[in-house]
Parts: C-alpha cells; sequence; structure tokens
C-alpha cells in the first residue's frame, strides 16, 4: 500500500516536473510538444512501485518469520538497535552520499552556467530587435533591386521614433547561421593545397557595428563610398549572378583574432586580402578596420576561423537580417516594423524575430536545460535524504525512550541528551559526507564537456555542498533530539 501510494504520487509530481521542464527547456528538447506522461510511463509508475513494495516487504517479513523466541524475548533496546538499525542507516549514509555526488554535480552546473552568462559576446544584445527578409529571385532578379528595396525599408524605419540605429546584415550572432570561405593574405607564401585558412564570413550595411556595438579598434567602418558606384553595367553585362555579386568587392574589416594571427606586430590597416569566393582573377581586398571579436555561435565557442566582413553595398545579397536599436523595449516594435515592410512590398513576409537578448538565451538553452535537469534530481535526493535521516533518527529516539529516560533518572541533563541524539545522528552525515565526497570526486570528471571556465573538481564547490548538505543533516537530526529531551523520566521507565 506504501509503495502504490508512493508511485501514485510520483506520478502527480512527474507531471507537474514534466511540465515545468517543458516551459523553461522547450527549445532544448526536440519534438517537445510530444512530450508527457502516457500510458506507458503509468504503466512503469505501477510496476516499479509494486515491484519495491514485494522486494522491500518480502525482506522484513522472511526476518520476522524467522526469529527466535527466546532471543527476541532476551533482546534489550540497545541490543535491538545495534541489529536492526544497521540496514536503516546504511541506507542513510548511502543516501547522503548519493545527494552529495548529485548536488555536487548541480552546484558545478551553476558555476558554469553562471560563467557563460558573463562572458561578453563581443556585441551589445540589449533594446536590439533583428528579423529576416528572404526576397524572391523572379520579382527581385538582380542586385539592383535587392539594394533598392533595403534601402526603402531602412529609410522608413530610419524615420520612426524611438529608433537609435538600424542597418542589415548577412548573418545575426547567435541565429545559428555560418558561412566560411578560404582565403589567403597577399604578399605571404601560399598555403599548401587543402591547408589554406578560412574565415567567417558576413556582409553588413554601413551602420551594422554601430548598431551592434562592436566595438572599433584601428582603422574606419565601412561608410556609404564603399559601395558599387565604381561599376558600369557594361562591365557586367557578361558575368552570371555570383560574378556581379563579387566584382564590387573591394575592401575588408576583419576582426582582432585575424590581425593577430596573421599580422602580428603589424598595422593591418591598408593590408590586402585575397578570397577564394572572389574567384582567381578578382582584385585583393583592402584591409579598412579592424574590429572587436564575436561569438557568432554561442558564448563557450572555441576561437575556430577569423572573422571577415564585407560591405553591403558593394555585394548585397536578397536575402539579409535587419537589426534595429531601440529606446523602448524591442518586442513591442514587431508590428510597426511589418507594417513598414508591408508598405514597400505587401507580398513580402518577414520571419525569425527576435531580440538579441533572446538569440543569446537561446544559444546557452543546451547548458540550461542540463542544468534544470540535474538540479531537479538533486532537490528530490535532498529531500529523500532529509527524510530518510530524520526517520531513522525518529524512530531511533522512540526505541530509546525507555534508555533516555533511565539516563535522565541518572542525573543527565537535556543538553546531554540532545549531544547523545545529535552525535548519532552526525555521525550517519559525517560518513555518508566522507563517501559522498570521494564518490563526486570520481564522478564528476564525467561531466568536463559539460563545464565552461569551471574544473570537475572544482574546491570551492565540493566545500560548499558539503557544508549545505550537512547542515541540513544536521537540522533533520536537530527535532527529533529535540523531541527527546522533553521525554519524562517517569513515563519513559515504564515506557514498553
Amino acid at each position: 500500500m506504501l509503495s502504490l501510494i508512493g508511485g501514485v504520487l510520483g506520478l502527480l509530481i512527474a507531471q507537474w516536473t514534466v511540465d515545468l521542464i517543458l516551459v523553461f527547456a522547450t527549445d532544448s528538447i526536440p519534438r517537445s510538444t510530444e512530450v508527457g506522461i502516457d500510458y506507458r510511463v503509468v504503466f512503469f509508475t505501477v510496476a516499479v512501485s509494486a515491484l519495491t513494495g514485494i522486494i522491500f516487504g518480502l525482506g522484513p517479513a522472511l526476518q520476522s518469520s524467522r526469529a527466535d523466541l527466546q532471543e527476541t524475548l532476551k533482546e534489550t533496546p540497545r541490543t535491538a538497535i545495534g541489529g536492526r538499525h544497521r540496514l536503516r542507516q546504511a541506507f542513510v549514509i548511502a543516501e547522503l552520499s548519493l545527494t552529495l555526488v548529485l548536488l555536487i554535480g548541480a552546484g558545478l552546473l551553476i558555476r558554469s552556467f553562471y560563467r557563460l552568462q558573463q562572458v561578453n559576446p563581443g556585441f551589445v544584445d540589449e533594446h536590439v530587435l533583428s528579423f529576416t527578409v528572404q526576397l524572391p529571385l523572379q520579382k527581385y532578379p538582380n542586385e539592383q533591386k535587392w539594394l533598392s528595396f533595403y534601402h526603402q525599408v531602412l529609410d522608413r524605419l530610419r524615420s520612426l521614433p524611438g529608433i537609435q540605429d538600424l542597418s542589415v546584415t548577412s548573418r545575426v550572432p547567435m541565429s545559428g547561421d555560418d558561412w566560411q570561405s578560404g582565403f589567403q593574405v597577399a604578399g605571404q607564401p601560399p598555403p599548401p593545397p587543402g591547408q589554406g585558412p578560412s574565415m567567417e564570413v558576413s556582409v553588413v550595411g554601413p551602420d551594422y557595428f554601430r548598431t551592434m556595438g562592436i566595438p572599433l579598434l584601428r582603422g574606419r567602418y565601412f561608410s556609404e563610398q564603399d559601395n558599387r558606384l565604381n561599376l558600369s553595367e557594361e562591365n557586367l553585362r557578361n558575368l552570371d549572378l555570383d560574378q556581379r555579386l563579387r566584382a564590387g568587392l573591394k575592401t575588408i574589416i576583419v576582426d582582432e583574432e585575424f590581425a593577430r594571427r596573421h599580422w602580428p606586430n603589424q598595422d593591418p590597416i591598408g593590408k590586402q586580402v585575397l578570397w577564394s569566393g572572389s574567384g582567381p582573377t578578382a582584385p585583393p581586398l583592402t584591409v579598412v578596420g579592424v574590429v572587436g571579436r564575436v561569438k557568432l555561435y554561442r558564448p563557450n565557442e572555441p576561437a575556430g576561423f577569423v572573422q571577415g566582413y564585407f560591405p553591403f553595398l558593394e555585394m548585397p545579397q536578397y536575402g539579409m537580417s535587419f537589426v534595429i536599436k531601440s529606446t523602448s523595449a524591442p518586442n513591442q516594435m514587431i508590428d510597426v516594423v511589418r507594417e513598414q515592410v508591408r508598405a514597400v512590398d505587401p507580398d513580402q513576409p518577414i520571419y525569425e524575430i527576435k531580440t538579441l537578448a533572446e538569440r543569446r538565451a537561446e544559444s546557452v538553452a543546451p547548458q540550461r536545460f542540463n542544468l534544470l535537469l540535474l538540479g531537479l534530481f538533486a532537490a528530490v535526493a535532498l529531500v529523500l535524504a532529509v527524510i530518510g535521516i530524520y526517520g531513522v533518527m525518529a524512530y531511533s529516539v522512540v526505541q530509546r525512550t525507555q534508555e533516555i529516560g533511565l539516563r535522565m533518572a541518572l542525573g543527565a541533563t537535556m543538553k546531554d541528551v540532545l549531544k547523545l541524539i545529535l552525535q548519532n545522528g552526525m555521525t550517519l552525515a559525517l560518513v555518508g559526507v566522507a563517501l559522498g565526497l570521494v564518490s563526486a570526486f570520481a564522478l564528476t570528471r564525467l561531466m568536463t564537456n559539460l563545464l565552461f571556465e569551471v574544473t570537475p573538481t572544482d574546491m570551492t564547490t565540493f566545500a560548499g555542498v558539503a557544508g549545505v548538505l550537512f547542515i541540513v543533516a544536521l537540522l533533520a537530526c536537530y527535532i527529533p533530539a529535540r523531541r527527546a529531551t522533553k521525554i519524562d523520566p517517569l513515563v519513559a521507565l515504564r515506557y514498553e
């Protein structure tokens, strides 16, 4: 009966917990709409509950059926405690040990997630809204029409109240978009075939870096002078679409990692880069600026490829994203933004409408989900451990009622009784914590890939969690210990 009631309560808690997980970690769980408690879960829970009741009920039942009547009658409370309670104490120690392992794992993830949140992404995500537009080539067949559309939308958005800065880009940081391409530094020996460097490519508008808060370290940002006005239609007539786009490319802005790797201790401004994407006969690109490095995918991404930025006015794209920095909450502008795009082209949809803060939150969604899941398991384990040690100590006090009464009748004070019970309980806690620390030291090494700037044997986490568990165990022991001090010696001596 106890195990089945526990199983039913467990199902109710599970339903609430699953709903909680789906609220906080929907983006981290594939097909999250299909996650829930179904008949298989119910059947499994009932089966496990019944099996638990049988196994843990059968053991004591068999032990009682084989009891020696004479030995049982001669048993004193102390010998009963020493014999029958050892198994309970072992369970409590094991429970505390496992709880400590889970709590330390959750503590490591908390410290790791905090460090992850403190990483500077290289851009400002406050009050910045982004959305994407993909122009149909049937309606917008060439770069002139693309430029015309984007200029009209930018002009309309720029006239809105509350707009601080805005621009366009081929990829929004932490959106999942990627574009890598090979290159060669002019004036340096060409690398062996297949071993050349690659860079992360972004095509951006003139005001992109200011809108995103990406700092300029050297040189200048792109401006209106970085355009295609040097090209004539006669120059472009015999080129296909890709060749037409790359024909106008003359300048590039690189990130600080690009400059450090390829021009150490040199001024990169004026240096030239041969971009493989522009074709073998294209002229080199001149570096006009160096900007700060941006986390393009996630806060904990490795150094990876260097980053290069091309001017949108020299190489426009038919699919671009807008970034808008506002003075108010950016989500309040979504409807207004839709109206402005619809005013330019009523048939043109926009999608991927998100703030940069939302994109950054999504980039750490897997880490947040791991933290939530392990944190829930650790919380449940802590509750079970507290109930376990409280139950053992409370039962011990009941079994030792006569002994406690005898001690008080012979002169033991309330302080002595309190110390006696607490000492027994804290001995269990100390052994459990010690075993848990050893286990955690061995098992947390498996979490290395889940941690960021935190070692799996972080002493601060180990000491802090062990101290918290020890204090919680002390409180669980204190209640039955306090109750023991209130035992009336005369009543206790007659207690059976």
